[in-house]
């Protein structure tokens, strides 16, 4: 694989994701919800636990924009994200992962932030 392009390794794709994840949060959550965002996620576990850390934040902050959306969305990753975390590997781990960036995205809109669409 291209240096540019994604790391390389048995893992790297779900160690990826998570990061993108991790990322993601970090550009927004810290300023809107005042949940610290360490500098790695070293897993899906340890995702699983910031996901929902920031879910439950988003319930006991006054959100801008369309917050009951983004505490939704927010949820709805955590729930995946805890689904991720309990599988051993495969797809299914990646799939759930990219169901977690989706919903994280969503609220991240919901709430008046500008995401960057990457393909």
């Amino acid at each position: 694989m291209s240096a540019g392009t994604a790391p390389d390794g048995p893992h790297a794709g779900i160690e990826g994701l998570c990061e993108q994840i991790r990322g993601a949060l970090a550009g927004w959550v810290p300023r809107l919800l005042g949940v610290h965002i360490h500098q790695t996620a070293s897993g899906p576990a340890e995702l699983a636990r910031l996901v929902a850390t920031v879910a439950e934040a988003a319930e006991v902050t006054v959100l801008p924009g369309n917050g009951a959306a983004a505490r939704a969305e927010l949820h709805a990753a955590a729930d995946r994200a805890s689904t991720a975390a309990d599988e051993r590997r495969g797809p299914d781990i990646r799939a759930d992962l990219a169901a977690v960036r989706a919903a994280c995205r969503r609220a991240a809109v919901a709430v008046g932030e500008h995401v960057a669409v990457g393909f």
